[in-house]
């Protein structure tokens, strides 16, 4: 058994460095990544929906091949829709990392268009 981090487990804990601060990322860069991670998401999840309705054994004929194949088809479909979940952890790993970036980008802006508002009304008394 190894000891390394999968690269899920690797993009946790950029998303909870991004969170706590500790991460910095360009914001234009932060922003278009999580709104491709976004997009990949809601495409994954089409596409996992879209298989999960095949997973139903289909009707190959009464043959034995025919369930053999209707069955081999059924656990592949299942596989694949295996594998796009941890996709779709992975895309909601960077979406978190890079979102937490995006986050405090719009807070930090919001608190100096404040603190310019503040100033100018100071001045302008």
């Amino acid at each position: 058994m190894t000891d390394e981090a999968s690269g899920v487990d690797v993009l946790m804990s950029l998303a909870g460095e991004a969170k706590a601060g500790e991460l910095v990322l360009d914001p234009d860069v932060a922003h278009d990544c999580a709104k491709a991670a976004r997009d990949a998401i809601k495409s994954l999840q089409a596409v996992q929906s879209r298989m999960s309705q095949q997973t139903v054994r289909l009707p190959l004929g009464d043959f034995d091949c025919g369930h053999q194949l209707a069955g081999m088809l059924q656990e592949t479909t299942q596989q694949f829709i295996d594998r796009l979940d941890e996709h779709i952890t992975c895309l909601r790993a960077i979406h978190d990392m890079v979102g937490a970036q995006v986050t405090a980008t719009v807070t930090t802006d919001d608190e100096t268009s404040q603190a310019v508002a503040r100033m100018n009304s100071r001045i302008e008394a």
